[in-house]
C-alpha cells in the first residue's frame, strides 16, 4: 500500500510540473548569448530554454527588452523567468537561480591609440570608465574597484551603443570601457569597430537562468531545473553554446 501511495503522489508530480503549460520569459540585448531577431529571440540561451520547454512539454516565449525593463518586469512578478543573470546577493533574494550555463570574462578595451593595459586595481585611479548599467557588468566592476579613489564611472544603457561611443571617442582619447569579451567578439565584427582593442582582462563571470520568487513555485523551477540538467549531461547544452562560439560552465 506504501508504494502504491509513492507512485500515486509520483504522478500528482508529473501531473503538477505538466501544469506549468505557459512559462514567459524575458532577457536583454546580448548577444550571442541573446539577441532579437525580428519578432523572435535568438542566441545560445533562447535555444537552450526552448530546449528545456520542449522536452517538458511546455509552451514558453521570450520577450527582449532593454534590460532595465526586463529586470522589473521579472522581480515583479509579471513574468516567470530571466536572463542572463549573474549570482549576486540581489538576484538571488529576487530569484531561483539555476546551475551557471555558460563561463565568460570582462576585460577592459580602449582605442588602440591608447596602450593602457589593465594590470591591478590602482591602474584606474583617475580614469573615466563606460559600463553597460545597471547591470551584472557594472556591479562586478563597482567591486573590483570599491577601494579605488577618483574614478568617473558612466553606465551606458545599450552594449553596442557604449562600444560605438568608445570608437567615436565619446570618453575621450584616454576612454576606456568594461564589456564582456564574448559580446564585444561580436560587436566588434558585426560593427566592424577595429579601431579598439582589448586593454587587459578584469573578472571571470558565469550566468545562469533566473525564476521569479514573486511568480514561480518551487515546484514549477525544480521541473526546469531537472529538465536543463539532463540536457546538460546528454551534451546539448553544449552543442548549443560551442555553436556561437561560448564555454560550457562545468
Amino acid at each position: 500500500m506504501l508504494r502504491n501511495l509513492i507512485y500515486a503522489l509520483g504522478l500528482m508530480g508529473c501531473v503538477n510540473y505538466s501544469l506549468a503549460a505557459e512559462v514567459n520569459f524575458v532577457t536583454e540585448e546580448f548577444p550571442p548569448f541573446s539577441y532579437s531577431r525580428g519578432a523572435m529571440a535568438s542566441g545560445a540561451f533562447p535555444e537552450i530554454v526552448m530546449l528545456v520547454c520542449q522536452h517538458l512539454k511546455w509552451s514558453c516565449s521570450i520577450e527582449v527588452f532593454p534590460w532595465r525593463r526586463a529586470l522589473q518586469l521579472a522581480e515583479d512578478g509579471e513574468v516567470d523567468g530571466i536572463f542572463t543573470l549573474i549570482d549576486s546577493p540581489a538576484r538571488r533574494a529576487s530569484f531561483y537561480l539555476t546551475p551557471m550555463i555558460a563561463v565568460s570574462h570582462y576585460n577592459f578595451y580602449t582605442r588602440r591609440e591608447n596602450d593602457f593595459i589593465f594590470t591591478k586595481p590602482d591602474d584606474l585611479k583617475g580614469a573615466k570608465i563606460g559600463v553597460y548599467g545597471p547591470s551584472g557588468t557594472s556591479y562586478i566592476l563597482e567591486e573590483t574597484l570599491k577601494d579605488v579613489d577618483d574614478i568617473d564611472i558612466s553606465l551606458i544603457t545599450n552594449n553596442q551603443r557604449l562600444l560605438l561611443m568608445l570608437s567615436a571617442g565619446r570618453f575621450g582619447k584616454k576612454g576606456i570601457v568594461v564589456l564582456n569579451n564574448d559580446v564585444a567578439r561580436h560587436l566588434i565584427d558585426h560593427d566592424r569597430l577595429y579601431a579598439l582593442r582589448n586593454a587587459g582582462y578584469m573578472a571571470s563571470t558565469s550566468y545562469a537562468i533566473g525564476f521569479s520568487r514573486k511568480k514561480v513555485t518551487p515546484e514549477i523551477f525544480t521541473a526546469f531545473n531537472d529538465g536543463l540538467k539532463r540536457l546538460k549531461q546528454s551534451g546539448e547544452v553544449a552543442q548549443i553554446l560551442k555553436r556561437y562560439a561560448l564555454e560550457e560552465a562545468k
